[in-house]
């Protein structure tokens, strides 16, 4: 028999969301809260792997829409999670971050009219709706909708006040990303240690017209710095990664490896030296292991670590910008007895105790 009765649904839809929602789930399940998991399929092989780190298994998993379009994919991910909110009376509802499937999770549980819509990682903002495309308009549509906002940071917290947002609804608690972390480093599944790798990540649409730009700035750190070694996970569209292959096929510093599983992913942060990457995970992750980052964007929605000098804004489009601050950061070295900004391990735990503060409420 479980501690509490109401029922909890967990929308998700992609690996990141998985890695970040894990812990949430797993500190209701710890309180004998009656709790589902839908994922939604936007990644399927991805999602599987990760589901395993944690020892989960979802309640429903749906096929990805078919379609190629974010319309399509839209209103297929709507449709397939009205399917679920119509099998039970959930009174809450909690979705992530800023997918396709956050947006139609919240927009499902709305029309449903479920009591507690709650928004994890809510509060990121670069400041311009296309960058990140389209992840930047769905976070801001969500605002509207969630009524509960778990923020990461004081910084989110402060974006959803300036947009309207009543300061009764937000709870700072940290990045869940970091209680995924402490998961795995009590377990002993990673290990901290320094090496001369250097991790490569880019998969953000907007990037992939610059991996010719980015293979041509690995190539000059290489020459420039002969003690470095490359890993460079491809992305696995095929015209993404054959672009990854050609433009660092005359680079033998560098190895172009499959996408990396989330451990596998987590072990190679650890022990990285430096990381060049477009993804807003990584940049939280990096700092809990003292490894800086050069960031393949022109904006961000985690400035903290920028203010911090743990990571540092490079774009992806000119080759000279990203070496002179891959070469900076380097020059630093690997941060000492940092304290991660985006959080401490305990937001999970703080998001259980408010929906609990919520439920007593609505009784």
């Amino acid at each position: 028999m479980t501690k509490h009765a109401p029922e909890i649904l967990i929308v998700t839809g992609t690996r990141p969301e998985i890695i970040k929602m894990a812990p949430v789930y797993l500190a209701f399940k710890q309180q004998g809260y009656a709790i589902d998991w839908c994922h939604t399929g936007q990644h399927d092989s991805l999602a599987a792997q990760t589901f395993q780190v944690f020892a989960i298994q979802p309640d429903v998993v749906f096929d990805r829409p078919a379609g190629t379009g974010l319309p399509a994919l839209l209103g297929g991910l709507i449709h397939h999670i009205d399917q679920q909110l119509n099998r039970k009376t959930y009174r809450c509802v909690l979705i992530h971050g800023d997918t396709s499937s956050t947006l139609a999770g919240a927009l499902a549980a709305f029309y449903h009219r479920i009591p507690i819509i709650g928004h994890v990682e809510a509060g990121l903002r670069s400041g311009d709706l296309h960058h990140p495309f389209p992840e930047e308009l769905n976070r801001v549509l969500v605002a509207k909708i969630a009524n509960r906002h778990f923020a990461p940071t004081r910084a989110a917290e402060q974006a959803l006040l300036k947009e309207g947002v009543s300061g009764n609804t937000i709870l700072v608690t940290g990045n869940t990303a970091i209680d995924a972390q402490q998961y795995l480093l009590a377990r002993g599944t990673i290990a901290i240690r320094e090496t001369n790798q250097v991790l490569v990540t880019a998969h953000r649409r907007e990037n992939w017209a610059a991996i010719p730009t980015i293979c041509a700035a690995i190539k000059v750190l290489s020459q420039r710095q002969p003690h470095l070694k490359f890993i460079v996970a491809a992305h696995p569209n095929p015209a993404v990664k054959q672009a990854v292959t050609d433009g660092l096929a005359d680079c033998p510093a560098a190895s172009v490896v499959p996408p990396l599983d989330y451990v596998e992913l987590q072990q190679v942060l650890a022990q990285s030296t430096l990381v060049l990457t477009d993804s807003g995970g990584i940049q939280e992750e990096a700092p809990t292991f003292g490894t800086r980052v050069v960031v393949l964007r022109e904006t961000t929605e985690r400035p903290e670590a920028l203010a911090m000098g743990l990571s540092q804004l490079a774009g992806a489009s000119d080759v000279a910008r990203i070496v002179s601050a891959a070469e900076a950061l380097l020059a630093l070295g690997r941060a000492r007895d940092v304290i991660n900004p985006y959080g401490n391990g305990q937001a999970s735990g703080l998001i259980v105790e408010h929906v609990q503060r919520v439920f007593d409420e609505l009784v």
